[in-house]
This record gives C-alpha cells, sequence and structure tokens, in this order.
C-alpha cells in the first residue's frame, strides 16, 4: 500500500505523467523541475541513511540494522530502497559524511564536510556528485591538514554545479593531487614499476598494444602524438569544391581514436627512418612543463605536464627540464612579452602557453582536451568589437565547444584570471556562472 506522503507526492507531480503532451520547452521545464524534486528528496533520504549508519554501531535491540535482519546499513538500504549495493552504499557514506554529530559529552557537532552538507540541502549538488567529493577527499585526508581538506572541500562544491558525474571525477582527482603533495613521489614511483608495454596479435590479424606509462614518460609520448592529431584536426576536414571531380579533396572521416592511432604510427616511422632532425611541415613537438618558482628552487612541491592529467614531483620537473626539447613555464616569469593589443591579430606561442596555464587546456569547465587541441579565441571579436589580441581577451578552447558557446549563446567573462561561462537563460534561467580553467589552490594553504 503506497504511503500518504509518497501518495502526496505522486499527485503533486501528476502534471509530469504524461509527457508526450508537453512542449520543447515545457519538457524541458519538466527535466528541471524533477531534478529539484530528486535534490529534495535525495537530501531527506541522506539524513536517513546517515542516522542509519549511525544507529547502526548501537549494540542492542535498538539497533535498526539488525532488526531488519542485515549485519551492514547498505544491505538495509539495498533491500528496502531497491538500489544496487554500490547505490547504497554511496548514500550510507555520503550520508555519514553530511550528518550532525554529537561530541561524548552528548554537544551538537558540525558534520564531516559542512559545505557538501549545506550544498546537498539546497539542491547543490547531486547524490553521486556527493559521492565523489567524499571519496576523493578521503583518500587526501590523510596527507593534507583539516583547514586545507576545508579549502579542497568548498573548492569542489562550488564548482560542482554544472559538472557530469565524470568531469567532477577529473576535477577531483586534481584537487585531491593537489592537497596531497607529499603522496606524488611514492605514487609515481609506483607509476614507475607499473609501466608496462605488452604486443599480441587477435585473432583477426590485429596487432594490439597495451601499454602504461608513468606521467614522466607520458609527457613526452602523449605531447607528440597529441602535436600531429591537432595538426590534422586544424586541417581543411570537408569536400572541396572543384570543377573536376577527380581533383577534389576526399572528406578525412577518421575518428580520434584513428588519428591518434595514426599519429602514432608517424612518430614511429620517422624514428625508424632516419635519426636527422624533423622534415619541414612535420608538426613541431613542443613539450611544457610547468612549475611554480619556490618548488622549482627548493625542489618540495608539484608540477605539470601539459596534456597528462597526473601531476609530478617538482624532482621529476628538475630532472625533465635538463631536456632540450623541454619548455619549462615557471610562473611569475615576466620575460616574454604576453599583450600586444591590436599590433596584431594572431596570438603568439607565448601568449597560448600563458593561456594554457590559465585555462589548462579546453577553458570550458573539466573539458579534458589539452592545449594541442585548442585553438586561442577572442572574447570580443578582432572585427566586430574591436577586440585585442590580449591575454584577457583570450581563451582557449576545443572545437565542440566553442561551436556550443556560438551556437547557444553562451558568455564568458575573465574576472582575476579565472574564466567564468554564463549559460543562456534557456539552459539554467538563472544564467549562474560556471567556473572553467585550471583549478587553483593558494599556494600557502596546501600542505607542507
Amino acid at each position: 500500500m503506497t504511503s500518504t506522503e509518497a501518495a502526496a507526492l505522486a499527485d503533486a507531480l501528476a502534471g509530469f505523467t504524461s509527457p508526450e503532451t508537453l512542449g520543447r520547452d515545457a519538457l524541458l521545464s519538466a527535466v528541471d523541475v524533477l531534478g529539484e524534486v530528486q535534490a529534495v528528496l535525495d537530501a531527506v533520504k541522506l539524513r536517513v541513511a546517515g542516522e542509519l549508519v549511525a544507529r547502526g554501531a548501537v549494540v542492542g535491540l535498538e539497533n535498526p540494522v539488525t532488526r531488519a535482519g542485515h549485519t551492514q546499513p547498505a544491505g538495509v538500504l539495498e533491500e528496502r530502497w531497491g538500489v544496487g549495493r554500490a547505490a547504497a552504499r554511496q548514500y550510507c557514506v555520503v550520508g555519514e559524511a553530511v550528518a550532525a554529530r554529537q561530541s561524548l559529552a552528548g554537544e551538537p557537532l558540525p558534520p564531516r564536510l559542512p559545505a557538501l552538507a549545506a550544498s546537498l540541502l539546497s539542491g547543490g549538488v547531486s547524490v553521486d556528485q556527493a559521492g565523489v567529493i567524499v571519496r576523493e577527499l578521503v583518500k587526501a585526508a590523510p596527507g593534507c591538514s583539516p583547514a586545507d581538506l576545508a579549502l579542497g572541500e568548498r573548492v569542489l562544491v562550488e564548482q560542482a554545479h554544472g559538472l557530469t558525474v565524470t568531469e567532477l571525477r577529473v576535477l577531483a582527482g586534481h584537487v585531491r593531487d593537489r592537497l596531497d603533495a607529499d603522496g606524488i613521489e611514492p605514487r609515481e614511483e609506483r607509476q614507475r614499476r607499473c609501466r608496462s608495454l605488452t604486443i599480441s596479435t587477435t585473432e583477426d590479424g590485429m596487432t594490439h598494444v597495451d601499454w602504461y606509462l608513468d606521467p614522466e614518460s607520458a609527457g613526452y609520448v602523449v605531447t607528440a602524438i597529441d602535436a600531429h592529431v591537432a595538426a590534422q584536426l586544424r586541417a581543411v576536414r570537408f569536400q572541396e569544391v572543384c570543377a573536376e571531380p577527380e581533383l577534389a579533396v576526399p572528406e578525412d572521416t577518421r575518428t580520434i581514436a584513428q588519428l591518434r592511432s595514426d599519429a602514432a604510427t608517424e612518430v614511429f616511422r620517422h624514428v625508424a627512418a632516419c635519426t636527422a632532425p624533423a622534415e619541414a611541415g612535420k608538426p613541431p613537438v613542443t613539450v611544457v612543463v610547468r612549475i611554480d618558482w619556490e618548488a622549482l628552487r627548493s625542489g618540495v612541491g608539484t608540477g605539470e605536464i601539459d596534456g597528462v592529467r597526473s601531476p609530478v614531483s617538482a624532482g621529476t620537473v628538475r630532472r625533465m627540464a635538463a631536456d632540450a626539447n623541454l619548455i619549462p613555464v615557471v610562473l611569475g616569469d615576466d620575460s616574454q612579452v604576453l599583450d600586444l593589443g591590436r599590433a596584431r591579430r594572431l596570438f603568439t606561442t607565448a601568449q597560448r602557453i600563458a593561456l594554457a596555464e590559465r585555462d589548462g587546456g579546453c577553458a570550458w569547465p573539466a573539458c579534458p582536451h589539452p592545449p594541442a587541441y585548442t585553438e586561442a579565441h577572442h572574447l570580443r571579436w578582432w572585427t566586430k568589437d574591436g577586440g585585442s589580441t590580449d591575454l584577457n581577451n583570450g581563451i582557449l578552447l576545443c572545437s565542440s565547444h566553442h561551436h556550443r558557446i556560438h551556437d547557444d549563446g553562451w558568455d564568458i567573462q575573465v574576472r582575476d584570471n579565472v574564466p567564468s561561462f554564463i549559460p543562456p537563460s534557456h539552459i539554467d534561467p538563472h544564467r549562474r556562472p560556471r567556473r572553467g580553467g585550471r583549478v587553483q589552490l593558494p599556494e600557502n594553504t596546501r600542505a607542507a
């Protein structure tokens, strides 16, 4: 029998039970409303799950978990809510992290993750997003101070809006690594030990290469492949109009995966064919490693390699910087001329590197495309708006998100070196800005 509460909720949502009768905008509105309703329901379910976890630790007849015939709270939720075991565990883990607590003296204490708890209550973060945040913060907790952990929590909660769970997972991993800087060197050593390349032949005669690279090695390999792929992506990829069809340029229908395969083949073909410098017309391969000046000087801290998600230790950057084919980007160095005003239309290599430092690749929130897959675009157009070729008027965007911004009518603002993407009203009626670019944690608040 349906409970009174459930029946009342069903009545309130009766207007959405016939979605086939809704127009385009009404259907999108229904999606938004149901998302808000689900957020309210999830907030309540998390509080119940958190209380179930707390009481499940009680010994005796008052334990609701054993009363229901289970040994774990997740078992109760799996059975009674009809969810999978993974989802049930997530409700328990997140519910416990955001539940109100009591001291041994019975005094009320805030939740372990108060910013996340507040965001869940307001509908700003979903359960799945909260699960990602909790998991990564738990991993970082042993290697950082409570203040740094709270900083990471606030950063992730603030940026979760507008991100998919997959995008947030990438962002949360990055924040975890920045918080737990001391854990990077041991992880680098484990990664180096786990490097491997196996070659096998499939039944249909294809050669299968399974390659695991540590971040330092990946910096060279990924950069070389991306340089070739980026050159192909910028080439003309449509059927040219030609009076003589036999002379027409064929359309390039290769997928990104196929482009990467062909690029890797070209790299090895060149190595096998000659030892001389790269031929004219070959795309230049530049490995860009960035690090803070203090970390480079002291050897303590972390750095990043363009195109590689995992950070590297300062010691690795110092070792890589001895390579003549590598450009170390030391933050705070003003030796490059970065603002050219209206003197030229195209952004220089130095400006692109500076934009990559700010944006991390495509500036769209959590977009994984590295700088090699992007182009520098004027926020205020060169011709229409008289925009200048300066850093504060430039942004890195991949082709897909560049088209989305123009087609859907997004606005972009850059304030204090942070790009923000403002959705049109038909995507978000409140037009709440979504922070893009590279996530930056204040250096003086990270764990030493």
